[in-house]
This record gives C-alpha cells, sequence and structure tokens, in this order.
C-alpha cells in the first residue's frame, strides 16, 4: 500500500514537473515572440521616421542577482546610432535607474540625459527607445519615440537633472522662454526660479511679500501641472524669485535672497538678480533660471557658474 501510494507520489510529482516545464516554456515562447515583435517594430518605426538611432534598456544580472525590493534597477543600454546610411555604431554601457511605474518615462529621460553626457546621442537625434518589462512594471515592452531637442540636450550636456527630476527642468525652462518672448501685458519681465531642496535654499532667504503660495495645498502648486502656468507668469510680475523644490513643488515666490555675491565671478550686463541667483547655486547643491528683463535672454546657473544661455 504504501509502494502504490509512494508511486502515485511519483507519478503526480513527474506529471506537474512536465506541466510546469511545458508551461515555462509556452511563456518563454511568447515572451520571445513579443521582444522579437518589438525589436521589428522598432527597426520599422525608426526606418519610417527616419530616426539617428535605436535605444535598447533591459535589466542586468549582478552578483548579488535580482534585488525586486529595490526602487532602483541595474540596467544595461544598448545605443544603435546612425552614422551614415545604412552604417551604425553601437555603444553598450550599464546603469542604475529608478523603476518605472504605470509606464512613467521620467526615469528613461533620465537615462537618456546620462547618454548626453557621455555624447553617445547628439542635439537633434531623433531615436526610437524600446524598454525591456523587467525594468518597469504591468507591461511586457514600451516603445516611444525621443526627440533631443535644445532644452533637453542642454539639461543632459550640464548635468543639471542630477538632483532633480528633469521634467522640472523642462518645464520651467519652457516658462521662462515664454516669459523671456512674450512678457506681460505688454511688457518685459524679470524673474528667477531656484531649484533645489527647499530645506537648504530657504536658509538664504526672506519674504518680500505675503507668499501667495502659502495656501496652495503641495498637490495644487506643482510646476509640473500645465493649470498652473499662467498663474506662475502672473506672480512672475512681482520682485523677487521662485523657490520651487526638486520635485516641483513651488515653495515660495516674491522671495529675497540674502547672500554675499562677492564670490561670484560674472560677465559685465549682468545685474543683482543673476548675481544673487549664482551666489546661491555656488553655496547650495542647486541651480537657478533667470530671465533677464533688459534683453530677454534666460541664463542658467549651476555652481556659482553660467553653464546654459538660451
Amino acid at each position: 500500500m504504501c509502494l502504490k501510494f509512494f508511486k502515485i507520489q511519483s507519478i503526480v510529482k513527474f506529471l506537474n514537473n512536465k506541466v510546469f516545464k511545458q508551461a515555462n516554456y509556452l511563456l518563454d515562447m511568447v515572451d520571445k515572440k513579443i521582444e522579437e515583435f518589438i525589436g521589428l517594430a522598432a527597426t520599422r518605426v525608426a526606418r519610417d521616421i527616419g530616426a539617428n538611432g535605436i535605444i535598447s534598456v533591459e535589466q542586468r544580472r549582478t552578483q548579488e542577482g535580482f534585488n525586486e525590493d529595490s526602487m532602483y534597477v541595474d540596467v544595461s543600454v544598448t545605443i544603435f546610432r546612425k552614422v551614415k546610411p545604412n552604417v551604425f555604431s553601437k555603444q553598450n554601457y550599464f546603469a542604475k535607474i529608478r523603476k518605472t511605474t504605470d509606464g512613467s518615462i521620467i526615469p528613461i529621460k533620465e537615462l537618456l540625459m546620462n547618454a548626453i553626457a557621455k555624447k553617445y546621442i547628439e542635439k537633434d537625434d531623433l531615436l526610437v527607445c524600446v524598454v525591456d518589462e523587467s525594468v518597469g512594471m504591468g507591461y511586457k515592452s514600451m516603445m516611444f519615440v525621443f526627440e533631443v531637442d535644445k532644452i533637453l540636450f542642454n539639461i543632459g550636456t550640464h548635468n543639471l537633472s542630477q538632483d532633480i527630476n528633469p521634467n522640472v527642468i523642462e518645464a520651467i525652462l519652457e516658462v521662462a522662454l515664454e516669459l523671456a518672448k512674450e512678457g506681460r501685458e505688454d511688457k518685459r519681465i524679470g524673474t528667477a526660479f531656484v531649484i533645489g531642496d527647499k530645506s537648504e535654499i530657504l536658509k538664504y532667504t526672506k519674504q518680500l511679500i505675503i507668499n501667495p503660495f502659502t495656501a496652495y495645498p503641495d498637490t495644487a502648486k506643482n510646476i509640473l501641472d500645465p493649470m498652473l502656468r499662467e498663474t506662475v507668469k502672473e506672480f512672475a510680475q512681482l520682485d523677487g524669485v521662485f523657490i520651487i523644490n526638486k520635485d516641483g513643488t513651488i515653495i515660495s515666490c516674491g522671495t529675497y535672497l540674502d547672500i554675499d555675491t562677492g564670490n561670484v565671478d560674472l560677465y559685465h550686463g549682468l545685474g543683482t538678480r543673476h548675481r544673487s541667483c549664482a551666489a546661491l547655486t555656488k553655496e547650495v547643491n542647486c541651480i537657478a533660471v533667470v530671465v533677464s528683463q533688459s534683453g530677454g535672454k534666460i541664463t542658467v546657473f549651476k555652481e556659482g557658474k553660467a553653464v546654459m544661455r538660451l
């Protein structure tokens, strides 16, 4: 009786293992088919739109293996970039990015900016990016087309998004460009945006007026909210600067920077606002975007220096 029971157990175990292996085999085949389809689709899209290259991002196994609980993923990045008709260069490197959630491409943008800093991709490149399911959650693969415009190229070149959400920097530069071009009520406007860790920046500030953003909940005062853009432009007419946390939350406007400007060396023609912002970026890990009232020019400061002019 015991022998028969053992044999039955063995048969069941054998069948279960066989079914399990067949199921895994079928799943692997499905995954391979999906990967093959996505690869072919990326190649076809790149050809049809005249893209400069294709970027593939997939998780890589380290010596420690895969850590599913970590908020970061070790990835392998492969860049195929067209150098002339039917000739492509190939670059491969390893990086660490935040896990994507709900299809967010913010970590992928950060990765592409890193590739810009490494000079693997260039301004005006049109790229097809394919992201493997292992990098994020909730999808088998993600493919999107990415154009390296002037703003994004400069952000990547000067590593401005090292500690700041790159979408926040993009949004601020877009508002600054609109203010520089359009002004407000037919008048030129001079203003500045300081972005970084609010707790460090606020040590060097004084409020010139009652802060209009005090009454706003954090969820309703993020620079990434397109509904807030006109409000920001309206408040840009106030003296002082905007203080923006690195996640995009607007902390204050009409704010005075209380800092010694004697330690910065700027070229002739830049005023007090420029000098104060430059001095603050030298003292604190932050960046400042300054719109000049006189010429409508935009200057970006980091570590006490002007790193970008638009």
